[in-house]
């Protein structure tokens, strides 16, 4: 069986999300993506999208397989924002201990 190039998949991909985004667009543009650095991993994808109405926010990461590694397409949910008060406001914390040595 013989599986579909990167490129070809990537086009695939493309082709889907020019369809959402492009429906999406036209809802007042409720959701924008931002494309994110892909830190150290090669030739990795990442974007942030934010629902503008709702405030829900997702990262999406694709990676290609790399030698024994395997790839993938992920969507991940990173939670809603919510207004403050004024402007500094801490509208979420979480904390952690300090390693001790």
């Amino acid at each position: 069986m013989k599986f579909p190039t990167i490129e070809c998949l990537r086009a695939c991909v493309l082709f889907v999300a020019a369809f959402v985004f492009s429906e999406v667009s036209q809802a007042e543009s409720r959701y924008q993506v931002v494309p994110l650095h892909p830190g150290y991993e090669f030739g990795t994808e990442k974007a942030l999208i934010l629902d503008t109405v709702a405030g829900h926010m997702w990262i999406w990461v694709e990676s290609p397989a790399v030698d024994k590694r395997d790839g993938g397409r992920y969507v991940i949910y990173q939670g809603q924002l919510v207004p403050g008060r004024e402007m500094g406001d801490i509208v979420a914390e979480q904390s952690w201990p300090a390693e001790k040595k």
